[in-house]
């Protein structure tokens, strides 16, 4: 029997209970109720007749078992290659297949595998409370890990934090991880786009570049074509923040005559809305204001829609269309009220208070809320635009607050 990876006696006691049946009655006429005591709780050897006879007795295909020790290793790996490909159709499928052979899988050696698996798979199709559970079982039997397998634990906890906006958390877990190296190489390209990530989220833009290359050269090796596209769009905003403009160009040149050829749907409302900024640095604000309409139109849902409206209304803001920017900052803060855009929320009312006229209200709210809540979770740059705001303010009545800003900008 090809059963090595599979734990019958632990299989064979679950099935027994499930039935209400006791050991004597499972084993009468089979074997003794030590010898089944043995082989349930310590998987003691007992020849296939004996084995056959039990799972008869249960209703259990020998067969089926023999089918899933062969076939769970394969199941596994194919959804791992689907999760990393960012192919959600195709991992939605292998996961559908995986969990058909939940029960077994619970009695094999491949239990952690499973659930770790399960948890980066979770994570990538956004089901953040399944993605929840499977950490808490990983978090449970963590002592029973190998090293690698509790490294993997530790790179899925990481982009867990990213996932929740805690990219300082994240990135410092990351980094760790790459410095211990124990990683399976597949998850390598990954590893350095989510560094990348982090890095483009707290606006350090010069490690985003470097660690996206990375994974650029990763991903090319494999002929990952979709996460291809994700890293040039890392890069292609990186550069931006640069001010490094042509290299962008060069990056979103590359997205928009690829994204037709792959399903890349989903970069459609995103990549709008960056290359739109990158217009509006550029000076071209008409054109920008035009991608940022369609990045809108092209919104798959409420939060991608709300982030490019946040986008447009602040270039209103720049070229002085108050009105226009009032109306959209009174539904920006109407739907992000109960949302997870909590910087939005923050910011946007600030620039109410401002346009209303309401100088030293804006200014407060600017110092009391708007800045603690940017400096708490680093984003650096929203942190010393707005600074600097409330230090030009201050130039003028409180010396003292003026220096303290402009000494917290020139720290960062």
């Amino acid at each position: 029997m090809d059963l090595e990876k599979i734990n019958i006696g632990a299989l064979i006691k679950y099935h027994r209970q499930l039935r209400n049946m006791t050991q004597s009655e499972l084993c009468q006429g089979i074997c003794s109720v030590t010898h089944l005591s043995k082989f349930e709780n310590y998987n003691k050897e007992v020849n296939q007749e004996t084995i056959m006879l039990l799972l008869e007795r249960l209703g259990i295909s020998l067969d089926s078992i023999q089918r899933a020790s062969k076939s769970i290793a394969a199941d596994l790996s194919h959804l791992l290659d689907a999760v990393l490909s960012y192919d959600k159709k195709r991992a939605t499928e292998c996961y559908h297949r995986v969990e058909e052979q939940r029960e077994y899988i619970t009695f094999s050696n491949y239990i952690a595998r499973y659930h770790l698996y399960l948890y980066r798979y979770f994570l990538l199709v956004n089901d953040i409370e399944s993605a929840e559970k499977e950490q808490e079982i990983i978090r449970q039997i963590a002592n029973s890990l190998a090293a690698q397998e509790r490294e993997l634990s530790e790179y899925l906890n990481a982009i867990f934090f990213m996932f929740k906006g805690e990219y300082k958390t994240s990135l410092d877990i990351l980094l760790k991880v790459e410095a211990n190296d124990l990683l399976p190489s597949s998850w390598k390209a990954e590893l350095y786009y989510f560094i990348a990530f982090n890095f483009g989220n707290l606006k350090d833009n010069s490690s985003c570049v470097a660690y996206g290359l990375k994974a650029l050269e990763e991903y090319s090796r494999t002929f990952n074509y979709l996460r291809i596209l994700h890293t040039q769009f890392l890069l292609g905003i990186a550069y931006t923040d640069l001010g490094l403009y042509d290299n962008a160009e060069e990056q979103y040149s590359y997205i928009f005559k690829n994204m037709n050829l792959i399903n890349a749907d989903e970069l459609i409302s995103a990549m709008y809305n960056n290359y739109a900024l990158l217009l509006e640095k550029t000076g071209k604000i008409e054109d920008a204001f035009k991608y940022y309409l369609l990045s809108m139109e092209h919104a798959k849902t409420d939060y991608e829609y709300l982030l490019s409206l946040c986008s447009y209304t602040e270039l209103l803001i720049t070229q002085g269309k108050k009105e226009e920017a009032l109306r959209n900052i009174t539904k920006i803060l109407r739907e992000t009220k109960a949302s997870t855009m909590k910087k939005q929320q923050l910011i946007f009312r600030y620039y109410q208070y401002s346009l209303k006229g309401q100088k030293e209200k804006a200014m407060n709210y600017l110092e009391e809320e708007v800045l603690p809540y940017l400096d708490k979770f680093f984003y650096i740059e929203d942190y010393n635009k707005f600074a600097l705001s409330l230090a030009s303010y201050y130039a003028a009545i409180d010396t003292d607050k003026a220096l303290y800003y402009y000494k917290k900008i020139a720290e960062r």
